[in-house]
């Protein structure tokens, strides 16, 4: 983690996150659990596991400290994430945590991959910029605790039809 001052409250938030979201899945057929990375590698926040087939993928978590402080309040209209996230092949799935944490925004690394790559500086703890590119998507959707329902269909769509992608998102409409 770049900031490592943040790092109690990013745990926090993840942590109350996949309470959540187990909850939920238990009460709409218990095939999906989501569980945390215990030990830090520096590649993942934890994992999902579809238990039919015990087929895994991983996540990248992040509470936003800035330019989400709460639901519908992302102050642009890409959500963007780091190439050092988006070409570590084994993460699939972007969770990104408003600072209060009411909502959550969701992005599947396959549709980043399908992005122009922009070197922008981006400022890390001690104060320098990290220049390892950023890829953006309009790909994404936000979810409040009320919609772990959705979330949760969303994630059973993607393990069932192998469709890590934007697509899992028609269980919405």
């Amino acid at each position: 983690m770049y900031h490592a001052d943040k790092y109690e409250s990013h745990n926090e938030a993840l942590k109350k996150f996949i309470k959540a979201f187990n909850e939920v899945a238990k009460k709409m057929g218990d095939k999906l659990e989501m569980y945390y990375q215990e030990i830090e590698n520096f590649k993942d926040d934890g994992g999902i596991i579809y238990k039919p087939t015990e087929e895994r993928i991983l996540y990248d978590f992040e509470k936003r400290f800035s330019y989400y402080n709460s639901c519908g309040q992302f102050k642009f209209d890409t959500l963007g994430q780091f190439e050092r996230k988006i070409r570590k092949s084994i993460i699939k799935l972007s969770i990104q945590c408003s600072k209060d944490e009411k909502c959550h925004m969701i992005a599947w690394h396959e549709d980043y991959v399908k992005e122009i790559k922009y070197n922008i500086g981006s400022v890390t703890a001690s104060g320098s910029r990290e220049y390892d590119g950023k890829r953006f998507t309009k790909d994404f959707i936000e979810l409040t605790y009320k919609q772990f329902d959705v979330f949760y269909k969303i994630l059973l769509y993607a393990f069932e039809n192998n469709a890590f992608n934007k697509s899992s998102f028609q269980v919405i409409k």
